[in-house]
């Protein structure tokens, strides 16, 4: 009976601690995994932007890790901050295997270090060593909305482009209630961006039936056709760097689906990691 009530034990303090995300040391046995599974994918599956910055600090002083966005680099070890509060500037929903987790983006004062942690690490609400006058919530200044606007832009074009696609994807699916996204057609015009084959080929290459009798519309976006950054962030005020990208996209997607016959769109998307005008490649195809 011992024995059982031991194993038990032993598979339910597993369980715990397989269970939490890799953002830090928080026993021997995490210690132990972090050099294994710290590469594994995070995908971001959802991102909130915010306007405003609410405060949290640190619940101990473990060895606990700010990650760049795409989880696959350390940036700064909050046990050498103990002091520190820090702000929240996005939430992330980032799924690791089959587990989801809400990642805060967080910085301090003076943004001079950012990164990525695990909500679970915090505890809302300025650091307890800190004036009393220091803000729990701080609003944004114009000047800082559009840096942080500017900065979301980079991070989303950093993510692999799958990633970027699929949040674009959704996105652009909500806004757009008359159209409907097709996989094929999404296959379809991945195939046009990436091959040098006719529409034909690709259509029979991404499995549509009967490619030979449908109409289709391809529409590969030119750049200079898109709203500028700059123009969108001063209509919207918002930091929401998502519904820049999707809101582009979606004019275009519209456009060309006006005067298709079935109202089906496929996307290929393509962040733009160089420029800093934040005008990603984009092939439309529509049946």
């Amino acid at each position: 009976m011992k024995k059982l009530l031991l194993l038990a034990l032993m598979t339910v303090g597993f369980v715990a601690a397989t269970s939490l995300p890799v953002s830090g040391n928080t026993n021997s046995i995490a210690t132990a995994n972090t050099a294994t599974t710290a590469s594994s994918t995070y995908v971001w599956t959802k991102v909130l932007s915010r306007n405003h910055a609410v405060a949290y600090h640190a619940k101990s002083n473990s060895p606990v890790y700010l990650w760049n966005a795409t989880h696959t680099k350390r940036l700064h070890n909050l046990k050498n901050y103990p002091n520190t509060t820090w702000y929240v500037k996005n939430s992330v929903v980032m799924q690791n295997g089959t587990k989801k987790h809400v990642y805060y983006e967080v910085y301090n004062y003076g943004n001079a270090s950012d990164g990525f942690i695990w909500r679970g690490y915090l505890t809302k609400g300025v650091n307890p060593s800190q004036n009393a006058a220091s803000k729990s919530i701080v609003n944004l200044s114009s000047e800082r909305s559009l840096q942080f606007f500017q900065d979301n832009l980079t991070t989303l074009a950093s993510l692999p482009q799958s990633q970027f696609q699929k949040l674009i994807s959704d996105q652009v699916a909500a806004n757009l209630t008359k159209d409907v996204s097709d996989q094929k057609l999404d296959a379809m015009a991945k195939i046009l961006a990436t091959q040098d084959v006719s529409t034909r080929d690709a259509a029979e290459k991404a499995g549509i039936s009967n490619p030979k009798t449908t109409s289709f519309t391809v529409k590969q976006v030119d750049p200079k056709t898109m709203t500028g950054y700059y123009a969108f962030w001063a209509k919207h005020k918002t930091t929401n760097a998502l519904k820049y990208y999707a809101s582009i996209i979606s004019s275009h997607v519209s456009s060309a689906a006006d005067s298709s016959v079935n109202g089906h769109y496929g996307l290929y998307v393509v962040p733009d990691k160089t420029a800093k005008s934040w005008k990603p490649e984009v092939m439309i195809v529509v049946d």
